[in-house]
């Protein structure tokens, strides 16, 4: 791994993050978002998504080994996200799944509804779940819904404990023109 700068730039929610490498010939750039493999590209740009708010970490793996492994070689990470996936129901009365969490086991919460696609066993239905809170317990469940709105038995998940990277502490910024001090200081 040779990267030796990073830039970003910010128009709204959209990062675009450019990197330089000390490597020659062709290049390959495995692009991670808070250790969680995303893509590789042979571009040293990559324009990224976020939502108002979010914090990650992007990191770039770059190599001249065309059979590198991004998995394997991924950096250590702990995303505050998690994708829920599934395979989908045999009843064919089903039109779309309601994907469902809990954190502390307080009550469940709707994160966000699947359409039914195709017919295949094969069929995998994934949703990707909203920020999570580090040191925090979440279930999920994914609950199958029929074409007249009626909820079938719900499939859940195990728990999980999340420990992901904090966020980045709220601070405060001062200047005193008096003595010419910055003081930072914690948010209330």
């Amino acid at each position: 791994m040779a990267i030796t700068s990073y830039t970003q730039q910010q128009f709204g929610t959209l990062t675009v993050v450019t990197v330089v490498s000390d490597l020659s010939g062709t290049i390959y750039y495995h692009w991670y978002i808070d250790g969680a493999y995303i893509a590789s590209t042979q571009s040293p740009t990559r324009g990224f998504t976020f939502e108002a708010g979010d914090e990650v970490r992007i990191e770039i793996n770059d190599t001249n080994d065309a059979d590198y492994d991004p998995i394997a070689n991924a950096p250590a990470g702990y995303p505050a996200k998690r994708t829920i996936d599934w395979i989908r129901s045999l009843d064919d009365d089903v039109v779309s799944y309601r994907v469902e969490q809990k954190k502390r086991a307080v009550e469940w919460v709707s994160i966000g509804t699947v359409r039914r696609n195709g017919e295949a066993w094969s069929d995998g239905y994934a949703l990707l779940s909203p920020r999570l809170d580090d040191l925090s317990t979440y279930d999920w469940r994914i609950v199958p819904i029929d074409a007249a709105g009626n909820d079938g038995t719900a499939t859940g998940l195990d728990s999980e404990d999340v420990v992901r990277t904090p966020d980045a502490p709220d601070f405060t910024i001062s200047f005193d023109e008096g003595t010419t001090k910055v003081t930072f200081a914690a948010a209330a």
